[in-house]
């Protein structure tokens, strides 16, 4: 999708403009630290120093979040079941509206659990609801599709869901750390 290959183009962009600014901090703090003498050139050394090295984690952490999230909603695209899709947009929908800032790492952690049970319930409902819609559309032949569908969609929606747990996770850390 269009959305999958933008997501894909931000990645680089976001980790050179991350690390960028900590390659620059790390020149640029130490520079301005010996101007006013050696303790400050130190102090400034440090200073630019830790700004690369949260420069780095924080481009690599954005880029694997960002990564994950798209192979996790190619998979769920990917499982043709349209109230898991539905649920699971709805559920990113009202993710993104509620003030994460207020979060704490207990509720990061209950809401990727969260994440995580959704993928396995929908993953064993689906087993029975896929064949039962594909036949009601298609007959016999429907069954068969719905069947595929079905483990399909059981080996496929637990593993959306286990990343999809990932990246709040990810965007935790990402969030405490900017």
């Amino acid at each position: 999708s269009i959305l999958g290959s933008l997501t894909i183009l931000k990645v680089p962009a976001d980790f050179l403009s991350n690390v960028g600014s900590g390659v620059k901090d790390f020149f640029y703090e130490p520079i301005q630290g010996l101007v006013h003498g050696p303790e400050e050139f130190l102090t400034g050394l440090e200073a630019g120093t830790f700004s690369l090295a949260r420069g780095v984690v924080v481009a690599f952490v954005r880029g694997a979040a960002d990564v994950t999230y798209l192979l996790s909603d190619n998979l769920a695209t990917l499982t043709s079941d349209e109230t898991f899709i539905g649920e699971r947009n709805l559920y990113q929908k009202q993710l993104m509206y509620t003030n994460s800032a207020q979060r704490t790492v207990h509720d990061t952690l209950a809401i990727a659990g969260t994440t995580v049970v959704r993928g396995f319930q929908s993953a064993a409902s689906g087993i029975i609801a896929q064949p039962r819609v594909h036949f009601s559309r298609q007959g016999a032949s429907g069954l068969v599709i719905g069947a595929g569908l079905g483990i399909f969609g059981a080996l496929v929606k637990p593993v959306v869901g286990l990343g999809d747990a990932a990246v709040v996770v990810m965007n935790h850390g990402l969030e405490a750390t900017t």
